[in-house]
């Protein structure tokens, strides 16, 4: 394998573990998931960050949905150079399920204990004013 193979195919390798080649890596950071409904109701998809004190809450708004059965699901918290990721999922309820026929605001907060200068999520959404509309 030549040199230039050999970097071609460690850099690919490092892409698909998350780590890059320097020694930076992306961080697992532990967070807490706020029991309770959000303050907020949010008709878009969005998320807030709250800070209060060294901790950081991040609420995210799924939007206004046609029916229950719909929930977010925080699944890990990174944090790369000082910005933490929240990533999350919007879980839908199956096709037959049985749902009260009543509009939701599904969304999750969670608070995040580490040193964040920036936070985002993945799936990217808008950012919203923290305190922003209520619904």
């Amino acid at each position: 394998m030549s040199a230039a193979s050999r970097s071609c195919w460690l850099a690919a390798l490092s892409l698909a573990a998350g780590v890059c080649l320097t020694g930076f890596s992306m961080e697992e950071v532990p967070f807490e998931v706020l029991k309770g409904r959000p303050r907020r109701q949010s008709a878009q998809a969005r998320y807030e960050v709250d800070r209060q004190g060294a901790a950081v809450i991040v609420t995210i708004h799924a939007g206004r949905k046609p029916t229950g059965g719909y929930s977010v699901k925080v699944r890990r918290v990174t944090r790369e150079k000082g910005r933490c990721v929240v990533h999350y999922a919007v879980l839908e309820p199956p096709p037959d399920a049985m749902v009260p026929q009543v509009i939701t605001y599904p969304a999750a907060a969670v608070r995040i204990q580490a040193a964040c200068e920036d936070v985002t999520v993945q799936p990217p959404l808008p950012r919203g004013a923290a305190g922003g509309e209520q619904r």
